[in-house]
């Protein structure tokens, strides 16, 4: 490899990028100004948000049988507020708080018609026995300061949690609409006085019974935190910097990388290259040099942004926020984040040398975009240790070390360790990258003539993936956001009907394909159903020994769990419902989608062995939720292999539907899965290993399967 020849080749790919403008833009300039655009925004966002709620003049109601006690209580708490000593910041902020009450005949239909921010309804101890336990109201203040960040509002001192509520006595309930911003605002305001009424109330009782000093001197509580407001600020930006530097990679990098190789092809430039006196493997080298000059210009860049823009305060930061970027930070920075660039600048290089045309490179570029997005996302999870095996594991195991460096701590032990890890990784891309940008059908763009004229079934493996980056994209972006499917009933009926029922249903009609073929509908023989009847159980219970596995590397904290639980088996629900949503319409409707026409599109495109972890890492991403992915990945696989084996979605769908059904019939009898000893979770296994030997013996194999090393055409 002659080195003279890829300089050359290096300096002429740089050459054609910097003249074409849009590349300059997107690539470099774009990730030049994001940083400072993005830092301004917040902080006006805030400050308007912040302004706007202290301007506005909150109108509530009052209702309930205790509605006479209410209002006394709200003046009694206005009262207090006016007579508090100001310098107390919790006092100034309430000071500010404006409230009018409005009397209106249906205080409900008020709230839902914007008429009122929220409502006071006072119920009488009677009343108030008859209802439901609640959570503590401590959780939504630690919502609330989790949404503000480094800028939560100050806390009153002496209010540490709520008094437990004793049978008889009255309660306030204040009832809002948590998706309007005025209206939780609102209720958190009028619940800090009604508390500062409590306690004035409180001491105002304390000394008519003959208590001499001040109530609030006698037992006064303060908190001290050890963490600098630069280690706060820190742990709050060191949660997102590396996903925020990832998406600029991608964006910036993905412009270069579909030019520089699949629109050359495109134009036939390529071809033009492959006959000069230059080897292909320095072409190659060069097209990678050039990719990974440009991630490595990005890195520097938001590195650079952080040191300028942010040390040197050249935007104005708000009071709370203080972060610390010394020299010693951002050179590690800069180590970590090279390799992440390499590796980005690999993927999006096999990206666009497996498209053959620049507009196929951006229907494969969404669905990796997506997927690149989550191992940063583990920096967010609480309870994820450096001193774990996740350093060992690319992408995250660098974002969970930015964070503990924005914070101060520098592991150096373990950072090394991750910088081996993720240059590992890097490296073995870029080899990767080489071999398939050496293939001689990948880096022409012959090949694709005949599929594109067939048209229809033979052009649907190349589309598949974008099709299922939309579905994930409609997941995210409307079944999670849409107020109306916020119901358990109407979200699952969303997911299931307009996500992986209809969209597979669009794609069997858009490329002709054939429907039996498509979702696997075929007989299969009498003994895989006795298989498919060992499997159930045995899954469920190794899938649990796989999370409690997982559990030990990313700690899932238990209130997630059971917040997860509460959500998942909503109360008053009749049984026979539970199990149609949550067992018969998921093995119906998601077996369409996952083991059907997702494993027909990439059949011919993987071996079996990765064909089946394939589909079932996209399975398991559907779920949404991070700590969800293993397990659900890993039954993804059970039943992608099920269906490799047998040919058909028929026992798919009975072992989805049986492992949820065990699941929530295990929930409900209050069997905890999560506390066996680990020799059941073995024996489970070998029920498992016997079920699948079983299918084995009975094979009647998944038709147009990749069975050698070269791939189909």
């Amino acid at each position: 490899m002659r080195w003279a020849t890829i300089r050359v080749l290096w300096a002429h790919e740089l050459r054609m990028l910097v003249r074409d403008r849009r590349t300059v833009v997107v690539a470099i300039v774009l990730p030049l100004v994001m940083m400072p655009l993005m830092l301004y925004a917040t902080r006006e966002m805030n400050e308007r948000r912040r302004k706007g709620l202290e301007e506005t003049l909150y109108r509530y109601a009052v209702t309930g049988t205790e509605a006479a006690g209410v209002r006394a209580l709200v003046a009694g708490g206005l009262e207090a507020v006016a007579a508090a000593d100001a310098a107390d910041p919790a006092i100034a902020t309430l000071r500010k708080f404006r409230c009018e009450e409005i009397r209106v005949d249906d205080p409900a239909a008020a709230l839902a018609a914007k008429e009122v921010q929220f409502y006071l309804e006072g119920l009488s101890g009677a009343e108030a026995d008859t209802l439901p336990p609640e959570k503590e109201a401590a959780k939504d203040e630690e919502d609330a300061a989790a949404e503000a960040g480094p800028e939560a509002a100050p806390k009153r001192e002496s209010v540490l949690v709520d008094p437990v509520r004793l049978p008889g006595v009255p309660i306030v309930r204040i009832v809002f609409q948590g998706d309007r911003d005025s209206s939780s605002a609102g209720r958190r305001s009028m619940r800090d006085l009604l508390a500062e009424a409590r306690r004035a109330g409180r001491d105002a009782m304390l000394r008519e019974r003959g208590l001499g000093a001040d109530p609030a001197a006698v037992f006064k509580v303060g908190e001290s935190s050890l963490a600098s407001a630069a280690q706060v600020t820190g742990s709050y930006i060191g949660r997102f910097l590396t996903l925020f530097l990832m998406m600029f990679m991608l964006t910036g990098g993905s412009v270069v990388a579909m030019d520089i190789i699949a629109g050359e092809k495109e134009r036939g430039s390529l071809e033009t290259l492959l006959t000069t006196a230059a080897g292909r493997g320095e072409i190659v080298t060069a097209k990678q040099l050039a990719i990974l000059t440009v991630g490595a210009v990005i890195t520097v860049i938001q590195v650079a942004n952080i040191l300028v823009y942010v040390t040197f305060k050249v935007i104005p930061l708000p009071e709370n926020f203080v972060l610390e970027a010394p020299p010693k930070t951002v050179v590690t920075l800069l180590l970590l984040f090279l390799p992440v660039a390499a590796f980005v600048a690999c993927v999006l290089l096999m990206i666009s040398a497996y498209a053959k045309t620049y507009k196929e490179a951006q229907l494969y570029f969404f669905p990796v975009y997506l997927v690149s997005l989550v191992p940063p996302l583990v920096a967010v999870l609480p309870g994820v240790s450096l001193r774990s095996i996740i350093a060992l594991v690319p992408l995250a195991n660098v974002s969970v070390a930015v964070r503990e460096i924005m914070v101060g701590r520098f592991d150096w032990p373990m950072i090394g360790v991750v910088f081996v890890a993720m240059v590992a990784a890097s490296a073995w891309t870029v080899r990767q990258s080489a071999r398939m940008l050496s293939n001689e059908r990948l880096i022409t763009s012959g090949g694709a003539d005949a599929a594109d004229l067939a048209g229809g079934p033979a052009l649907f493996p190349r589309h598949v993936l974008a099709w299922y980056g939309i579905m994930g994209a409609v997941l995210f972006a409307v079944a999670l956001n849409v107020p109306q499917l916020a119901t358990f009933r109407r979200q699952l009926l969303f997911n299931e009907l307009a996500i992986f029922t209809l969209f597979p249903l669009l794609m069997i009609g858009r490329y002709r394909l054939n429907i039996r073929e498509a979702l696997a509908l075929r007989p299969v023989h009498p003994l895989a159903w006795l298989a498919i009847l060992l499997i159930i159980p045995s899954a469920g219970l190794v899938g649990t020994g796989v999370f409690r596995l997982a559990n030990l590397v990313i700690p899932v904290p238990r209130e997630m769990l059971e917040q997860f639980s509460r959500e998942l088996l909503p109360k008053g629900m009749p049984i026979w419902e539970l199990g149609l949503f949550l067992s018969v319409l998921p093995a119906i409707c998601e077996e369409i989608a996952f083991r059907g026409t997702l494993l027909h599109g990439l059949r011919g495109r993987f071996r079996p062995a990765v064909l089946a972890i394939v589909v079932g890492l996209i399975f398991g991403l559907f779920h949404v939720a991070l700590f969800r992915i293993i397990p659900t990945a890993f039954l993804g696989v059970v039943l992608t292999t099920v269906a490799l084996l047998t040919g058909s979605i028929y026992p798919c769908m009975l072992a989805h539907a049986g492992n949820n059904a065990f699941a929530l019939w295990l929930g409900m009898s209050g069997r905890n899965t999560g506390a066996m000893a680990w020799w059941v979770y073995a024996v489970a296994a070998l029920v498992l290993a016997g079920g699948f030997y079983l299918l084995y013996r009975v094979r009647t194999p998944y038709p147009g399967l990749r069975r050698n090393a070269s791939r189909q055409p």
